[in-house]
């Protein structure tokens, strides 16, 4: 069943000179609109959850990025900002311990803060260009960095410096718009300007290209699985890859102008994506058919992402007027996350 959602802007003027603007969100029963964080100062240009979705964060185009706690009441509340870059924030993401927010930027270098006291542990300027892309491997002992520079870096957690070998500087030929472990250990997935994902190894050497797009490749993202691959693009297209066997699975076509963003849900039942005319669609994966779509939000849809637990969904928009802020919606979806137990400390004998 799709289900269709209507966005509808009211503007209300006043008879005086200064006009006041005022946004009515009118949504279906089904996906419904919860709230906007407000805080930013600019249009919000990317958003992350924490693995375990205690925290939110949203970077903006005030250079700035914010990060939100989860409260007694299932709500997110502002926590804490984050300020030192020059530009806008372009990519968040936070260690699997919640201990670290690495934010990057397209003031061509990324920073790592502590989240918990806002303190400011590390600061690269080893790239050349906007970073792309920067993640924690899942155990948080690495840092990959991706740039427009055609470089993605590996970054030691423990000291914050390049992992050793130096060899595991990766170069390439193209801008790299996305990065993600590959499904095979020890490799690579990058998504690049040449229309091809590229998986490369630690010493940054090509071993197998997925082609299929025929414009950039604008972002990725690996199934929690590790079964598929999905690669978006400026060709409208957004491509489902079996990552086994490096064969399309399904073309997801529908979106009227280039993809900006792909991201599975936690059970990798759905992939959630946006494009640059400011719609937002959810993808059945199991037939590969749209099932859920926000038409419009009236300007450039940067990110979508599910929470962990699917019950809601984030959305960034380089909207023109305030307020500014992610833009959050409830689905009819849930998935149940393991509950982590702490671990028993030995007795003292």
């Amino acid at each position: 069943m799709r289900i269709s959602i209507s966005l509808f802007i009211v503007f209300l003027f006043s008879n005086s000179a200064k006009a006041q603007e005022s946004t009515e969100l009118v949504l279906s029963d089904t996906l419904k609109f919860h709230k906007i964080l407000e805080g930013h100062n600019g249009a919000v240009e990317s958003l992350m959850y924490s693995r375990d979705g205690s925290y939110f964060a949203t970077g903006s185009w005030d250079r700035n990025a914010r990060i939100y706690k989860l409260d007694s009441l299932k709500n997110y509340v502002f926590f804490r900002e984050f300020s030192m870059h020059h530009a806008a924030i372009t990519c968040m993401d936070i260690s699997k311990d919640n201990k670290y927010i690495a934010i990057g930027s397209k003031d061509f270098t990324f920073s790592v803060f502590e989240i918990e006291t806002g303190q400011l542990r590390f600061v690269s300027r080893d790239h050349s260009n906007a970073i792309s892309q920067l993640f924690f491997d899942p155990s948080s002992s690495f840092l990959i960095t991706a740039s427009m520079d055609g470089t993605a870096r590996v970054y030691r957690v423990a000291d914050f410096e390049l992992a050793k070998p130096n060899s595991l500087v990766l170069n390439y030929t193209s801008k790299i718009n996305g990065a993600q472990l590959s499904p095979s250990k020890g490799k690579f997935m990058l998504a690049c300007d040449d229309a091809k994902v590229v998986e490369v190894n630690v010493k940054g050497k090509v071993l197998s290209a997925f082609i299929g797009h025929s414009a950039r490749v604008s972002c990725l993202d690996i199934s929690h699985n590790k079964k598929m691959m999905a690669s978006g693009s400026d060709d409208k297209t957004i491509r489902i890859w079996d990552a086994k066997t490096r064969q399309t699975r399904f073309v997801l076509e529908g979106h009227g102008w280039k993809v900006t963003s792909v991201h599975f849900s936690k059970d990798d039942r759905y992939l959630i994506s946006s494009c640059n005319n400011g719609e937002v669609k959810i993808w059945d994966l199991q037939t590969g058919k749209e099932t859920a779509y926000i038409p419009t939000l009236g300007t450039n849809a940067r990110q979508a992402m599910f929470s962990p637990d699917m019950k809601s969904v984030a959305v960034a928009t380089l909207q023109a007027n305030p307020p500014y802020g992610a833009v959050l919606y409830h689905t009819p979806y849930t998935v149940e996350l393991p509950v982590v137990k702490p671990k028993k400390k030995p007795l003292k004998k």
